[in-house]
């Protein structure tokens, strides 16, 4: 039966586990803000609610279809393209879901791990669309492109000590690559510079699913280590967009007054204002960040990590990726679903 959120109480809790059944585990959005997509097989309300777009709010697992005969294990990191269709990193394999919420394997394979051959590729723990079409991933240390037809090849290796988490990629196709010790803009001739943090660190293993986005002018977005969210310009200049360093939290406000947990995604909306997955300990929330550094809090409530459909802020199970479509509504990967947000 067909679950729409116009039946759906506010009050109906649906239990999703972050890894519960599957044979497959994915695992860490872009940038491009697309054109197109807003179809969805289980529409919430016009504005202001939460629904399931695809998956099944109790089974995980690896099966393409639509809507909720698909099954998802989550959360994965996610990213849009122009055209709305959805890619999913997967363990070994990169899912695609169309606009209908027809959910089938673009790249890679859901069995075949490990090599680099055009077939099958190592799990990807990051995922950017470019405008073009490519796909872009972080395989541990690799970055990896994807074409539009699932052919694969290695762009960069990163140094020691990096696992690559986030990524996105601007309009002069330069990509932004967070790992767990630094942040770098890496340009199409291969041309590496970093951002924030270290470029190597022998003996550690710093891999962190942390958000980063880059609007139209190139200036970046960043998930900070520190709790903190950062805006680097084209320039390199770095400032503190909202929150304090160090200290951890749920609290809206403005500026420093501002507490993330653990910025796992970050998305545009192209006027500047941020959307962030906030995946802390015992609360799933999407905070909204405006360009002075005004933090709400627009779905999801602190302390409940399940999945409350309905009007917002209803609640989320565990948070991996997060996208905007361009016209009003967030996708975002929670638990083994994604979940279609209508913003008020």
């Amino acid at each position: 039966m067909r679950i729409t959120a116009a039946i759906l109480s506010a009050s109906l809790v649906l239990v999703l586990c972050a890894a519960c059944g599957g044979s497959t585990t994915p695992v860490a959005a872009g940038s491009v803000t697309p054109g197109g997509g807003s179809g969805s097989p289980t529409p919430p309300a016009a504005t202001g609610s939460l629904g399931l777009f695809a998956g099944n709010p109790v089974d995980g697992g690896i099966v393409d279809g639509s809507g909720e005969a698909a099954r998802f294990v989550g959360p994965a990191a996610m990213t849009i393209d122009a055209g709305g269709n959805l890619y999913l990193a997967a363990t070994c394999a990169i899912r695609k879901v169309t606009p209908a919420g027809a959910a089938s394997l673009f790249a890679g394979s859901y069995t075949n791990c490990g090599s680099l051959d055009g077939s099958a590729f190592p799990s990807a723990s990051g995922i950017a669309a470019a405008a073009d079409g490519r796909l872009f991933i972080t395989s541990g240390r690799n970055v990896i492109e994807v074409s539009p037809a699932g052919a694969t090849r290695t762009l960069a290796v990163l140094e020691p000590g990096n696992l690559g988490g986030g990524i996105a990629v601007d309009a002069a196709g330069n990509l932004i690559v967070a790992t767990g010790i630094g942040t770098r803009r890496i340009a199409p001739s291969g041309a590496s510079t970093l951002l924030e943090g270290v470029a190597s660190a022998e003996g550690v293993s710093g891999n962190a699913r942390r958000g980063v986005a880059v609007d139209a002018a190139g200036t970046v977005y960043l998930a900070a280590l520190d709790n903190t969210i950062l805006r680097i310009d084209s320039a390199g200049n770095r400032t503190v967009l909202a929150g304090t360093p160090g200290s951890a939290g749920s609290a809206d406000g403005s500026g420093a007054t501002a507490r993330f947990s653990k910025l796992v995604a970050l998305a545009l909306d192209g006027q500047g204002t941020l959307y962030a997955a906030d995946a802390g300990a015992d609360s799933q929330l999407i905070r909204k960040i405006t360009p002075t550094g005004v933090v709400s809090t627009v779905a999801g409530k602190p302390g409940v990590a399940t999945l409350q459909p309905g009007a917002l802020p209803g609640g989320l199970a565990p948070l991996g990726g997060l996208v905007f479509d361009g016209k009003g509504i967030l996708y975002a990967s929670s638990g083994n679903a994604i979940v279609r947000i209508a913003l008020p």
